[in-house]
């Protein structure tokens, strides 16, 4: 049980820092609500500073949930259930927190939703954003630290890198300023972390939003109320819909949405997930025209743009979008000539 008549006194090791350092930081004050001044930094090795810390990370030889403890260098240390190596962020993500119910990760998660403005996100989708969020921010800093997978030059864990101090500091010969420089070298590379790992949480909510909105799209077209069944997927606004898509097994081969502007886009479902390829082109005479080139090519009022790839067009109007998606779908082949196709007769 962390004390709760003082400021929690937080500690990892001085020196050099990498991004799990910060990393694990950021959750831990993200999970447990620590604001400037409910807390005390501390940046050591000596061994009676570090056993005297409520919260311990990244040093210490100990990964004990129960004591606060989360270091990953002594032999033995716990590893994800797949076997991947861990590091302090990533130990720290995965801890349960006793109070809440919650892993410190989905704490984390659920604190910093109420403070973008969705306190009331139902649990189980808390539980699906620390998880994408888990295996593709977090994972990746594991694997880097663990000398598993490189760093990019561009990616967290390199900028993070940057804020140490240079070799060639002055800094570098005064014990007392080095670590000065360090610690405000680690607060900045935090806040940089904390900025990051808010916008991966917010990316996954509208993933996770989206979702339920596409979901419900299909819903609507599958009555009728909407679209074209099965073909054509109407959405009430742009949004991420290719997942979603593919894990439903939509068999659809365009969708069409709303944009900001008051234009309209019609998009190609790709052949499968990842792939390049849609499982129906637009027209070739279609490809890199636009306005009134791209009106004469097909006929219909309101074409704006079609691009040269055959998976994407804007129409001005819904109706416009509308008829450029008949227009692509007359173009369909028949079961019997997709089965022949498939083949390959």
């Amino acid at each position: 049980m962390l004390p709760t008549d003082r400021p929690l006194r937080l500690a990892t090791h001085s020196g050099t820092f990498h991004a799990d350092d910060c990393l694990a930081y950021v959750v831990l004050t993200g999970a447990l609500g620590l604001e400037d001044g409910t807390h005390e930094l501390l940046r050591t090795r000596d061994r009676a500073t570090l056993d005297a810390a409520d919260i311990v990370w990244d040093v210490g030889g100990t990964a004990d949930a129960a004591r606060w403890r989360f270091d990953h260098h002594q032999p033995g240390a716990p590893k994800a259930p797949n076997g991947d190596p861990l590091s302090s962020a990533g130990l720290v993500w995965r801890t349960d927190s006793p109070e809440s119910g919650l892993s410190l990760g989905q704490l984390y998660v659920r604190n910093t939703l109420a403070r973008s403005g969705f306190p009331d996100v139902a649990g189980e989708v808390v539980v699906r954003i620390a998880e994408n969020v888990g295996y593709k921010f977090v994972r990746h800093v594991d694997l880097v630290d663990n000398g598993v997978e490189r760093a990019a030059p561009t990616d967290l864990t390199a900028l993070v890198e940057a804020f140490n101090s240079g070799w060639d500091e002055p800094s570098q010969s005064d014990p007392a300023a080095f670590e000065a420089r360090q610690l405000a070298g680690f607060r900045r590379a935090s806040r940089m972390v904390a900025v990051a790992l808010a916008q991966q949480v917010e990316k996954e909510r509208g993933a996770a939003f989206a979702h339920r909105a596409v979901a419900q799209a299909w819903e609507d077209c599958q009555a009728g109320r909407s679209g074209q069944h099965p073909d054509l997927l109407e959405l009430p606004r742009g949004m991420p819909w290719q997942r979603t898509a593919s894990e439903l097994a939509m068999p659809i081969l365009y969708v069409m949405s709303p944009e900001p502007d008051g234009r309209w886009k019609l998009q190609a479902m790709p052949a499968e997930k990842g792939s390049l390829k849609n499982r129906l082109d637009m027209p070739e005479a279609w490809r890199g025209l636009q306005d009134a080139a791209l009106e004469k090519a097909c006929g219909i009022p309101g074409a704006v743009f079609a691009h040269r790839g055959g998976h994407l067009a804007i129409a001005a109007t819904r109706d416009a979008a509308l008829a450029m998606a008949r227009a692509c779908l007359a173009n369909k082949l028949s079961p019997a000539e997709a089965l022949r196709k498939a083949w390959g007769r």
